[in-house]
Parts: C-alpha cells; sequence; structure tokens
C-alpha cells in the first residue's frame, strides 16, 4: 500500500497536466461542433469519399455532421493519441525511474519483493489510468449537455472501455521496456505510442498490411486480443524486472 500510495504521488502532477491538456482539446472540439455542423453538412460526402484518407480517420463509416459521428472521427482521435501518450508515458517511467532519480533504496526499505514492486507499480498505473477514463467520460457527457445535443451513453460507454483496453496495453508494453531500461526514457514511452498509432493508420489504409491490426492496441477493438496481449506484457514485465541489478 506505501509503494502503491507513493506511485500515485510521483505521477499526480503529470496525471493533472495530460488530463487537463486532452480533454480541453476534446471538450474544445465538442464546443466548436454547433458552429460548424451544418458546413459538416455539405462536406461529409467528400470527407467519405477520400479513399485511403477517409478509412484511416473512419469518416468513410460515420457521417461527420453529427455529434457522434464527428465524436469518432474527430474527437476521438485526439483522446485516443494523448490518452495512450499519458499511459505509454507513466508506464515507462515505472520502473526505470527509481533507477535514473538514484531512489531505488527506497524500495529496499519497504521489505517487497520485486514482484512486490511490480505489482504495487502496475496497480498505481491502471488506477490513474481508470481515473483519467472516469473524468473524460464527464466531460464528453457534460459537454455534450451543454451545447444540447445528444450523444448515446451507450457508445461512449462502449469507446471509453476500448480505450481503456488500449491504455492498459500501451502501459503495460512500456512496463516491460522500463524493467529492461535503468533510464526513464519519456521520448521512449512518446515514441512507442506514436509508431503503434501510425501503424493502426497504415493498417487501415493499406488491406496489404492488414496483419498490423494485430500489432497496435489502437487496432484492437476484440476483448480476447486485448487481454491477451496485454497479459503476456505483464508477465514479461514480472520476469526482467525479477532478474536484473538494480542500481541504487
Amino acid at each position: 500500500m506505501t509503494l502503491y500510495k507513493h506511485e500515485l504521488k510521483l505521477n499526480r502532477m503529470s496525471f493533472v497536466i495530460w488530463l487537463v491538456g486532452v480533454l480541453a482539446m476534446s471538450a474544445g472540439c465538442i464546443f466548436l461542433f454547433p458552429l460548424i455542423d451544418e458546413s459538416m453538412a455539405d462536406m461529409s460526402d467528400a470527407f467519405a469519399s477520400m479513399g485511403g484518407f477517409s478509412a484511416a480517420f473512419g469518416m468513410d463509416k460515420l457521417p461527420i455532421n453529427t455529434l457522434e459521428g464527428f465524436f469518432g472521427t474527430e474527437i476521438g482521435t485526439i483522446f485516443a493519441l494523448g490518452s495512450g501518450m499519458f499511459a505509454s508515458l507513466i508506464g515507462i517511467s515505472a520502473l526505470s525511474k527509481e533507477e535514473s532519480s538514484h531512489t531505488a533504496e527506497f524500495l529496499h526499505t519497504l521489505t517487497l519483493s520485486r514482484c512486490g514492486i511490480v505489482t504495487g507499480k502496475l496497480l498505481g498505473i491502471l488506477t490513474l489510468i481508470v481515473l483519467f477514463d472516469a473524468v473524460a467520460l464527464g466531460v464528453f457527457v457534460g459537454s455534450a449537455a451543454i451545447i444540447g445535443e445528444s450523444i448515446s451513453i451507450k457508445c461512449l460507454l462502449g469507446y471509453i472501455a476500448s480505450q481503456f483496453a488500449a491504455q492498459t496495453e500501451l502501459a503495460s508494453i512500456c512496463l516491460v521496456m522500463s524493467a529492461i531500461s535503468k533510464k526513464s526514457s519519456f521520448g521512449l514511452g512518446i515514441g512507442t505510442a506514436l509508431v503503434l498509432y501510425v501503424l493502426d493508420i497504415v493498417a487501415r489504409i493499406t488491406e496489404q498490411a492488414d496483419f498490423l491490426k494485430y500489432i497496435t492496441p489502437f487496432s484492437f477493438s476484440n476483448a480476447t486480443d486485448v487481454f491477451v496481449n496485454k497479459g503476456s506484457s505483464i508477465v514479461c514485465a514480472y520476469i526482467v524486472y525479477n532478474r536484473r541489478d538494480i542500481a541504487a
């Protein structure tokens, strides 16, 4: 419990900054929707017929002149990428920051096993992701209510659930990297999220690259795929961290 609280405390500022930044952009787009929905009606067909570009952002499937369509193609992209980068950052720094900041001796005062350390860090990461998504859901619903537009709560809940799965997958992938690395590399965390996002776009545009959707969590919509891959990454983090030397 001490390590769990310590992890939440260390990440509180990063959590607030990313939460405010991502949700401010997302809510801002929702507030802009009433101003552009009429022009969007004329542009919807044009966007839907732009081939690979339309497929990459889902414009061939959703009409962007409705709030749900606009959310799915525009706002959802902002939130997915922003929240994905946040999850990657807290994952990549979870274990390596203790060595890079020379605070590893703090861990040894807790009389925890290596597995206990990884578990405490993991619980902290999952808590931050849950809080991030819970606040986001409230902001999305509230923003839609303020502009007087209806949006399916069922669809929003499904979207948030899929984002939680993707964020957890990203965080667990970066947790493995954190277990391997002795330095906390924020660039590696951001880069991992961006590369996987680009792979998702490539998979949507090119049929020959369709296999990439099984690699990137941004493409995962099937719950089985999400949890199988997430579990593998977490197990790797436990194994690697238990076998390596930790510098104080």
